[in-house]
């Protein structure tokens, strides 16, 4: 908004010194000279005189520098305004958030699209109450917020919100204190022993072609049905020695678990969860992801 050299001549006024100017700046005291010295010339006037107390302002320079200081000030607030004007013209995309509903890919999305200057702002506002447990929450999508991230429940959900997926998300076990915690994968026979919490059927395909595979394999296999999962359902393995069946994507919701791979040839969707009529950010932001998709994946998927 203004020349650099406007600046250092209110700093050489101010203290009174070439010397203190460029410690201050970290640069050396002859480029505070030259840069004064380049300013008088465009001014064409002399704004210092030495003297023994040190540099002093002549009567022009101290005009210039009354001045000076309210064409910085000016500048300032001019640059501010604009960029307000530009910020509340940006639409707000509300991200939905929660210890079950963790941002994960969403975070570097927003950082990414902040970068290359999306005309969007986001929010994230407080709900966690609300969003407690993986449930039918399609009333907050559009109403108290734009997004969810989360895994997609094909049969539960279906027709009641969009879905944009990421990627897809291995089927694992999360135990605490417990006989299998030690291995590096389990199978299916392997849980035998031991109680199964597992989502009620009808959820998602996938989880009901994972029970037919326990039900045969483990005929007599107890499974402790959870209707919501929640911190109450995952709290029962860090007290019981019950097997949580989850996803390696939520390996940090329950960090008091330990997560093992489960041998299964089945998988979850994971992804972006939103309305059936998606507001303009929405479909904005979801066009960004479309374009970087590769590059927000690339380490949750291995």
């Amino acid at each position: 908004m203004y020349v650099q050299q406007l600046e250092t001549f209110i700093w050489v006024a101010e203290a009174g010194s070439f010397g203190r100017v460029a410690n201050t700046l970290f640069i050396s005291t002859p480029a505070v000279v030259q840069q004064t010295n380049l300013f008088e010339e465009h001014c064409g006037v002399t704004l210092f005189k030495l003297s023994n107390r040190g540099v002093q302002l002549t009567p022009a320079g101290h005009a210039l520098y009354e001045d000076g200081k309210k064409i910085i000030a000016l500048s300032n607030q001019a640059l501010a305004r604009a960029q307000q004007i530009e910020e509340d013209s940006k639409e707000t995309l509300r991200i939905g958030t929660s210890p079950i509903f963790r941002v994960r890919v969403l975070i570097d999305a927003m950082t990414m699209a902040r970068e290359d200057g999306l005309p969007l702002k986001f929010e994230i506002p407080n709900l966690v109450a609300e969003l407690s447990q993986i449930n039918n929450n399609f009333d907050l999508l559009g109403q108290k917020c734009d997004l969810l991230e989360a895994i997609y429940c094909d049969i539960a959900w279906q027709g009641q919100c969009q879905f944009y997926e990421l990627f897809q998300t291995p089927f694992g076990v999360a135990v605490n204190h417990h006989p299998l915690a030690g291995q590096t994968s389990v199978t299916i026979k392997d849980l035998a022993p031991y109680t199964i919490t597992l989502s009620i059927p009808g959820v998602a395909s996938q989880l009901d072609a994972l029970r037919a595979d326990i039900l045969r394999e483990i005929p007599h296999a107890t499974i402790h049905d959870a209707e919501t999962i929640g911190q109450d359902t995952i709290a029962l393995s860090e007290v019981q020695p019950y097997i949580f069946i989850t996803q390696k994507i939520f390996q940090d919701n329950h960090p008091n678990l330990v997560t093992i791979p489960l041998v299964t040839p089945y998988t979850l969707p994971y992804g972006l969860i939103y309305s059936n009529t998606p507001s303009q950010p929405v479909r904005d932001l979801l066009a960004y992801i479309d374009d970087h998709r590769e590059a927000l994946i690339k380490k949750w998927v291995s």
